[in-house]
């Protein structure tokens, strides 16, 4: 890598700081601390120079001075764009949270989230109070499964309630639909072309299983909004989600494909022809952060190439965070355009070294094989570890082995997806790309079940430097050290490698004195309240390889709510509670609270109690009125919050029966006999921890004893595995 190379590189990373710096703080942050920098290597200049070794800061003075112009211009563009963003009446109608509607495009493709459906919408046009304005910001859409019948480019007017976004974040408030979206104008003629395409290649794949007809539109243009939850995870656990990201791998597919059918010789021609192609890919796949990244990094290269000179990635690298970053500052906080970018320049830099460390070892295919995935999971892990604390020893291994794969099914589903109208050849296209597929979800299901997933992130970053280290003492014929290395690294292994996650349809965590129910019904994760802060149920979700996607309280007592914040930060999206207790939960942005009451059912899952909301004074009444849910999930399991034995009397004259139940209010004496009668369940499960309460009573548990068996959560998580 030449100077030169180097400069523009880090006169990119300059630029991206600054824009990162001037997103969260503003451009005169930025502006004084390159005069503060500027200033002190000036005066360090001087004095290196009367002492006579001034050179080297002299040599490096023209990068410091383009990184500094650099930072300086960024700065000034980022808040020019923020100045056009908060421009008009939107911004003050976010900041007043008022119900409006708004007129404009959809960027990005329908993203499920649990009962909710997300999707970016650049607005055009804001009416509310009153009042009617132009805009230029985009918004956080957050509806109903309607959204997913809505495609790129089209142009839409929705009623929604604004709610103010983080900062920094490429979307300015967060939009909650209270009127299905009106379709007032179609997309442009290239999104209508690829949508209809991706429609019938969809068609084509109605005989696959779920999973499968999600990841061949993903692996072609980057949609994944048909993935399963479940099998989401698995990809997340061993590092594959990248596949449904349109990025550089696909671009240089892409690109091969038209020069070859092209050739090399008419230059013109072909480039202008790779061109077309990276043009209609970014509009096919929402300008997701990477193909943007990848787009724009590929267009230098083909400038390079109609030019007759010669590329070298890492300027091209430096040319496209510069231009996108000029045009959309809030891709420097996107975490799809960084991951995209840090991996891009890692595998440039440290492929090759990582190469030739690892063929001494394993040779020099199986080499070439890891060494781009074990870099670029090196490269990515800080970043990932601001997105999930786990991690998989297995990535790189699960990469290398769909790395086959992928070259294929990414040109099968393209070619499927362009010649699905064809009689015969389009079905012919989408069974191959879903026969390469279907091995990307038999590796990420079995690999993310492997003893050594799921492990704090940190360890799975020392695992993998500890590998290419004794690695590199084998390279270098260091053999006493590389044993003492590997035994070590083998001892630890033994001791930080938890066991197999068991099976599990539903799990009462170990939460101390409090309760926390897992289950899973119809494809997703519900959460029966969270126990007391820090009392152990960020340990439950991480062993159980649980992400939450409804969460239910029965009653908001700290020792059935104390990890709330806990698990919306995680990413839950979506609270039931009963009757009148949504008004005295705290503002949780971005997420859907439903309130119910006896006889409501959701999902599948029963509501029995309470019957409706009561004013409280006392915390027995406030027991009383947990709200009381039964579910089918193979056995019937009835959890019954902290009822007290007036309550259970009540309830106890319904329909109440269960196989499995939770004791209520961790076994107090205050038991109805009634209520354990009529429950009548085979197996009762007793959530405590030390407490001065006397609970669990000898009562109670000789009261459920009579019925069938009982687990205690005093010897940790209990697991329980249907049996169908």
């Amino acid at each position: 890598m030449s100077h030169d190379d180097l400069r523009i590189l880090l006169a990119a990373l300059a630029w991206w700081g600054a824009t990162m710096v001037a997103l969260m703080e503003g451009a005169g942050l930025v502006i004084t601390i390159v005069v503060a920098l500027g200033w002190l290597l000036f005066c360090t200049y001087l004095l290196r120079r009367h002492f006579g070794k001034g050179r080297l800061i002299l040599y490096w003075a023209p990068t410091l001075v383009v990184m500094a112009i650099s930072a300086i211009l960024a700065s000034g563009v980022t808040a020019a764009h923020d100045h056009l963003a908060r421009q008009g009446l939107l911004t003050e109608l976010v900041r007043g949270q008022a119900v409006v509607t708004v007129r404009g495009t959809v960027q990005s493709y329908p993203n499920p989230a649990g009962d909710r459906v997300l999707l970016t919408m650049a607005v055009d046009e804001v009416e509310g109070r009153g009042q009617v304005s132009d805009s230029h910001s985009s918004i956080m859409l957050v509806g109903n499964e309607h959204l997913l019948d809505l495609h790129l480019q089209e142009t839409i007017d929705v009623l929604v309630r604004l709610e103010p976004a983080d900062k920094g974040s490429r979307t300015i408030a967060w939009a909650t639909v209270l009127r299905d979206p009106i379709v007032v104008q179609e997309a442009d003629p290239i999104s209508r072309w690829i949508a209809a395409r991706a429609d019938l290649l969809n068609q084509h794949l109605e005989g696959e299983v779920p999973q499968v007809r999600g990841l061949v539109p993903g692996l072609a243009i980057g949609d994944d909004s048909r993935i399963p939850d479940e099998h989401g995870e698995a990809l997340a656990e061993v590092n594959l989600t990248h596949l449904t990201a349109v990025s550089g791998a696909h671009v240089s597919m892409i690109c091969a494909i038209v020069l070859t059918l092209i050739g090399r010789r008419n230059r013109v021609l072909a480039v202008a022809g790779c061109a077309f192609v990276l043009g209609v890919l970014i509009l096919a796949t929402g300008a997701q952060p990477s193909v943007m990244r990848a787009g724009v990094m590929g267009a230098v290269v083909l400038v390079g190439v109609g030019l007759r000179k010669p590329s070298s990635a890492l300027p091209a690298l430096g040319i496209s965070i510069v231009v996108l970053l000029a045009f959309e500052p809030t891709l420097a906080l996107a975490f799809g355009f960084i991951l995209s970018a840090v991996s891009t320049g890692a595998i440039i830099l440290w492929t090759h070294k990582v190469t030739v460390i690892l063929a001494p070892v394993l040779s020099v295919p199986l080499a070439n094989l890891l060494a781009v995935p074990i870099v670029a999971h090196l490269a990515c892990a800080p970043i990932i570890l601001l997105l999930s604390d786990t991690a998989s020893l297995w990535s790189a291994v699960a990469n290398a082995l769909v790395a086959p794969v992928v070259p294929a099914g990414t040109v099968f589903a393209l070619l499927g997806l362009l010649c699905a109208p064809v009689p015969m050849l389009g079905t012919v296209l989408a069974w191959s790309a879903a026969r390469c597929v279907s091995w990307i979800d038999i590796v990420a299901g079995e690999l993310s079940t492997w003893p050594g997933s799921g492990l704090p992130g940190e360890l799975v970053m020392a695992f993998y430097g500890a590998v290419l280290l004794v690695a590199w003492l084998i390279s270098k014929n260091r053999r006493s050290v590389v044993w003492i290395a590997a035994l070590g690294l083998g001892v630890a292994g033994t001791r930080l490698i938890p066991s197999s996650v068991p099976h599990w349809d539903i799990v009462q965590c170990d939460v101390g004195q409090g309760a926390a129910t897992l289950f899973r019904h119809e494809g997703r994760t519900f959460l029966v309240d969270t126990g007391s802060a820090g009392e152990g149920l960020a340990g439950c979700l991480t062993e159980a390889k649980a992400e939450v996607d409804i969460l239910i309280l029965t009653h908001i007592h700290d020792d059935h709510a104390g990890e709330l914040e806990m698990v919306i930060n995680e990413g839950t999206t979506e609270v039931w509670v009963g009757p009148g207790i949504s008004e005295k939960l705290p503002p949780m942005v971005g997420v859907t609270v439903r309130e119910f009451k006896a006889g409501d059912t959701k999902d599948g899952v029963e509501i029995l109690w309470p019957l409706d909301e009561q004013v409280c004074t006392t915390s027995s009444c406030e027991n009383d009125q947990s709200m009381v849910i039964r579910v089918d999930v193979g056995r019937r399991l009835v959890v019954p919050g902290d009822l007290e034995s007036g309550a259970q009397s009540q309830l106890a004259k319904r329909d109440v029966s269960a196989d499995i139940v939770l004791v209520p209010h961790h076994g107090s004496p205050n038991q109805d006999p009634g209520f354990a009668e009529a429950v009548d369940a085979e197996l009762a499960l007793l959530s405590y921890g030390e407490n001065t309460y006397g609970h669990p009573a000898a009562s109670t548990i000789d009261l459920y004893a009579r019925f069938g068996d009982i687990l205690r959560t005093e010897d940790g998580h209990i697991y329980l595995a249907i049996e169908r």
